[in-house]
């Protein structure tokens, strides 16, 4: 998300047990988290969890009034979910707990003036070191964007951070969402271009080399997952949501994959296909999440609302990646979006 967008949505915008391999498709126990927003408002949103077939319901945050907690993601042995935790002030912080919600904490990655957030974060793929998104102001640069908002890694305890984004494009362009392939061999993520805040799907190697872009910038491809799968028709493939900053009339967003292999970005732009078909709506498809074996995908289905005074409606479902076989997980009555499938710790 561009550093503006991130910004002005800072205000508005795990029980474990083992899921049956029918709701899940896995051949061993997994979990989904996700944010749930808990008032009209949009003010304050907690990380959930549950199995694929939605049992095992269980809150895994705490937030205080006017915190906001979203983007959460599952390490890579399930024993904790790293956190983006929106503050009141506009600010925002990485926390980690455990998946079984104890051990709550923010870790401190030094972001002091003019640092404004640490957004985004993720898991490298030993799952020693997180992955996010340090937004340094002033936001000076074209379409008031930030000085830099590139991916860094750091160790869990907030030390030892590094730069992850290749060198040279800041202020030009930002990087979020980091989404490693097994064995760590390349890894996702989604570039915004300042100059007309559109995003796209890229990757690159560990070192920032090979960066190469897998969607078109009309697309405004955002939030791409990697399948984990090392072998079967999702290995490297990337699943993605459409129109990221908003569809233009008459569409609405959709669910779709790119191969990671693809190259150059026409061939690549060739091999898009569509899990979700939404049209012109209602419905609107968002947030997809591989689950750990590459069968299916996880997302945001979102309705309108169904009267004047109302919110829309979002919840949790899956669906394979024909776009066929949709499961419904939540249930519940106020807005849930932002999905991340795991291994159960």
């Amino acid at each position: 998300m561009h550093a503006r967008v991130l910004l002005a949505a800072l205000t508005i915008t795990l029980g474990l047990a083992t899921a049956t391999h029918a709701a899940a498709g896995q051949e061993h126990p997994t979990r989904i988290v996700w944010t749930q927003v808990l008032d009209d408002e949009f003010t304050t949103a907690r990380i959930v969890s549950a199995h694929p077939d939605g049992s095992g319901f269980r809150a895994l945050t705490h937030p205080t009034p006017g915190q906001f907690d979203i983007d959460a993601v599952i390490s890579p042995d399930g024993s904790r979910v790293a956190v983006e935790r929106d503050l009141a002030d506009g600010s925002a912080q990485i926390i980690i707990v455990g998946a079984d919600g104890r051990g709550e904490h923010v870790v401190d990655l030094g972001c002091v003036d003019p640092c404004a957030a640490d957004a985004a974060p993720g898991w490298t793929p030993d799952g020693r070191r997180i992955t996010f998104t340090p937004v340094i102001g002033p936001f000076d640069q074209v379409n008031d964007s930030a000085r830099s908002a590139v991916l860094h890694t750091a160790n869990l305890d907030g030390s030892g951070v590094r730069r992850l984004s290749e060198p040279g494009i800041d202020g030009v362009f930002e990087d979020y969402k980091a989404s490693f392939a097994p064995g760590g061999k390349y890894l996702t993520f989604v570039r915004v271009r300042n100059r007309d805040i559109k995003a796209a799907v890229f990757r690159m190697r560990p070192d920032g080399s090979q960066v190469r872009q897998l969607t078109p910038w009309r697309l405004d491809a955002d939030l791409p997952n990697v399948s984990l799968a090392t072998h079967g028709p999702t290995k490297d493939l990337v699943v993605f949501e459409t129109f990221g900053h908003g569809p233009p009339e008459g569409s609405q967003q959709d669910i779709a994959t790119v191969p990671a292999t693809c190259f150059p970005l026409a061939d690549c732009t060739s091999k898009i296909r569509y899990v979700t078909t939404n049209g012109a709506g209602p419905a609107t498809s968002n947030n997809p999440s591989w689950s750990p074996n590459g069968t299916r995908i996880a997302f945001t289905n979102i309705l309108p609302p169904p009267g004047p005074d109302s919110p829309p409606i979002a919840d949790i479902w899956t669906v394979q990646p024909n776009g066929k076989d949709r499961q419904r997980v939540s249930h519940s009555p106020q807005f849930e979006f932002r999905p991340d499938w795991g291994a159960a710790g």
